[in-house]
């Protein structure tokens, strides 16, 4: 098994279907989250990544200094499609399902870390030095590969909080 690594500022989607923004001031106030990135199929599904239980790691970006992650959720828009099963989790690098635990990709539906969208656990939901955010995708072994994924979109929601001003 293998970990394929995808940069989602600088990745490539035939659908054109790639999202990176900073929510505004009354979406904020009205969903609890800051940052939405939107991870098309066409970005996991490289056909030379063809090697059946690998993962994908995408990088959704970086923290700043002083950081603090406290809600999160995965809305699948369009469920992915693929051979076996696919789980998604979202996290950092040192801790990949740090906010949201592996659950199915392939159902069209919200998943959240717990009942209220708040991170499972407060050690690595902090920091203060930059940390990278990290989306995995996770194939089935023996039946599934990056490559067989066909369709899919899911947007990730995060609500992360530059400290900054209030720790200095």
């Amino acid at each position: 098994m293998a970990d394929q690594a995808v940069t989602l500022a600088t990745a490539s989607s035939a659908s054109n279907g790639i999202l990176i923004e900073r929510l505004s001031a009354e979406q904020t106030r009205q969903t609890g989250f800051t940052h939405r990135w939107r991870i098309p199929h066409d970005v996991l599904n490289d056909a030379t990544w063809t090697g059946q239980g690998d993962t994908v790691t995408v990088t959704l970006g970086s923290t700043s200094t002083k950081w603090l992650v406290d809600k999160a959720a995965v809305n699948i828009k369009t469920a992915f499609a693929t051979t076996g099963t696919l789980t998604i989790q979202v996290g950092t690098d040192g801790d990949p399902d740090n906010f949201i635990d592996a659950q199915d990709a392939k159902t069209a539906a919200t998943l959240l870390a717990d009942t209220s969208a708040t991170v499972k656990t407060e050690a690595g939901s902090f920091g203060i030095a930059s940390d990278v955010l990290t989306c995995t995708f996770t194939t089935q072994a023996a039946t599934g590969a990056p490559a067989d994924i066909t369709a899919g979109v899911a947007d990730i929601l995060l609500a992360v909080r530059d400290l900054a001003d209030v720790l200095n």
